[in-house]
């Protein structure tokens, strides 16, 4: 099931998909070459499959084929157009961010568990976070989508990504990465779907 909430903003667009099909409904209407059969059979997990199936639903809605789409050598996505293109997927929501710019999204659910891992990620003054989970989930997407818009492995999430209030959808708010003795600024969109949010971070 196709699912586009507000998906132009200014500077980048987002491609975002309910998943609600079965695997062979997935498939349909989509080239399922030799590389990405292998990879699906090599997972075990049915809701991963999925996810990646509908990633390659949405590469087609956004005209981007398969031979486009390469990975680096850390695992991140890139086009051979020179666009810079972010995916995520969980079990129920899966979405691609595309612009000129380096972009990164993050799509998660509200769930308790994030209250124990909360302070594994969090610095100093986003501790006031502590305890709510729509505001650790809103941190730690925001978090994720930073990361892989910055596009460095081995960034500390706790010591090095911080994240402005608000903690919310609701307004504005913005990311820095500190690396090699400098700041790095990121503006962040987000959107909540359902019980799910969707954070994206975008170089300033």
């Amino acid at each position: 099931m196709q699912f586009f909430p507000k998906t132009i903003f200014k500077n980048f667009k987002i491609y975002l998909w309910k998943i609600d099909e079965s695997e062979r409904n997935l498939e349909k209407g989509i080239v399922i070459n030799e590389s990405l059969r292998k990879r699906l059979n090599s997972l075990k997990s049915k809701e991963h499959r999925k996810g990646i199936l509908s990633i390659r639903q949405l590469m087609k809605i956004a005209g981007i084929i398969e031979s486009d789409l390469y990975y680096d050598s850390n695992g991140a996505p890139n086009l051979k157009s020179g666009k810079y293109i972010s995916i995520s997927h969980s079990k129920y929501f899966s979405g691609i961010g595309l612009s000129d710019f380096q972009i990164g999204i993050d799509i998660e659910s509200f769930r308790e568990k994030i209250i124990k891992i909360g302070p594994k990620f969090l610095n100093i003054k986003e501790n006031s976070a502590l305890g709510k989970i729509e505001e650790l989930t809103f941190i730690w997407t925001a978090k994720e989508a930073t990361y892989k818009a910055f596009r460095t492995p081995g960034i500390s999430f706790s010591e090095q990504i911080n994240i402005d209030k608000p903690y919310n959808s609701e307004k504005a708010s913005r990311a820095s990465v500190f690396h090699n003795n400098q700041y790095k600024f990121y503006d962040l969109a987000s959107i909540n779907l359902d019980s799910h949010i969707v954070n994206v971070a975008l170089k300033k």
